[in-house]
């Protein structure tokens, strides 16, 4: 258990001890911070924070309805049928095995999930996020409202809509590289993490560690080191962001189910929430549209979120069928 001073929601979230007493781990623990929370009443909201963030960490299961099946079932077995029609033109058909294990993976995971003429999907909607493991043995974190895909027979070249972190197994014996590719530029690399966001009509990337190279489309050849960040949109035909990056976490922090932001503006904040959510924001004055957030919130639930933004900077969040009606309070 680490003792130290804890003076900022950072200090709490850093702690395993603290993450143990949230969800009543571990005995010592839980004396532990029972105690210290006792003796530190001047602190309780900033443990309450902490603790809704905590919280809201873990994504709740989501089950398809039975109705869900039954449609995509229907919609699969037209598919098969106009297979069926062009085999008799000369091209093969999926097998029912193939059939069977594509609907499993639908169903199962919440995603849209095809592997019809070699080329395998996966996508999610507003709100999720989905964790794939490869088949050469590379993990991505794939962030809502995003498409990968790739074919079966090379997922090590795959094609990004949306945002999505990448965790690159190195092949050492053939030094075989791995490409993503978006509509503005292509990522080479052979086994490093990296970040890579294809919102608002550019594509950014951030470099966790390892070494890339961006290959943009306007030609230019661009190579990254840790912690550099660069946004890039071939609709411009122009770099709009190339920086250096100190607290990676900054960029990385939405697979874990939150999202950090560091003297930001509420505007620039929430532009994150309606891509995660495709909620619209509008805001009713320009105070609250202007005041700087800093800090960690939480992505996994929407409520959770909005409760968290209200009392990290004093506004009034209403959610109101697509719309989040933000005011000052």
């Amino acid at each position: 258990m680490i003792k130290k001073k804890y003076t900022t929601i950072y200090d709490f979230l850093d702690d395993i001890s603290f993450t143990n007493w949230v969800h009543q781990n571990n005995g010592t623990d839980i004396g532990y911070w029972d105690f210290w929370i006792e003796n530190n009443s001047d602190k309780k909201e900033l443990v309450e924070n902490a603790k809704a963030l905590v919280l809201g960490v873990s994504f709740d299961q989501k089950f398809v309805s039975k109705e869900k099946i039954t449609l995509e079932w229907q919609k699969l077995e037209s598919k098969i049928q106009a297979k069926k029609l062009v085999h008799k033109r000369g091209l093969k058909y999926l097998k029912p095995f193939s059939i069977a294990a594509s609907i499993v993976l639908l169903i199962s995971f919440g995603v849209y999930f095809l592997n019809f003429n070699n080329k395998i999907i996966h996508k999610t909607n507003y709100g999720e996020i989905l964790n794939l493991k490869l088949q050469d043995g590379s993990t991505v974190t794939l962030n809502s409202n995003s498409s990968l895909s790739y074919y079966k027979t090379d997922s090590r070249k795959v094609w990004l809509t949306g945002e999505a972190f990448f965790q690159v197994e190195k092949k050492i014996a053939s030094n075989a590289k791995f490409w993503v590719v978006t509509k503005d530029l292509s990522v080479e690399v052979f086994g490093t993490s990296f970040n890579v966001s294809t919102k608002k009509k550019k594509t950014d990337v951030f470099l966790e560690e390892g070494k890339i190279w961006l290959k943009l489309n306007n030609g230019v050849n661009k190579k990254m080191i840790p912690g550099n960040y660069i946004s890039y949109s071939s609709e411009r035909n122009e770099v709009l962001e190339d920086k250096n990056i100190f607290n990676p976490v900054i960029k990385t922090s939405w697979k874990d189910g939150s999202l950090l932001f560091e003297n930001l503006s509420l505007e620039k904040a929430m532009e994150k929430i309606e891509e995660t959510y495709g909620y619209s924001v509008v805001f009713k004055d320009d105070i609250s549209k202007n005041t700087l957030i800093t800090g960690a919130v939480p992505i996994t639930n929407i409520d959770i979120c909005i409760k968290a933004i209200e009392k990290s900077v004093n506004v009034l969040i209403i959610k109101k069928e697509n719309n989040l009606i933000i005011s000052k309070k």
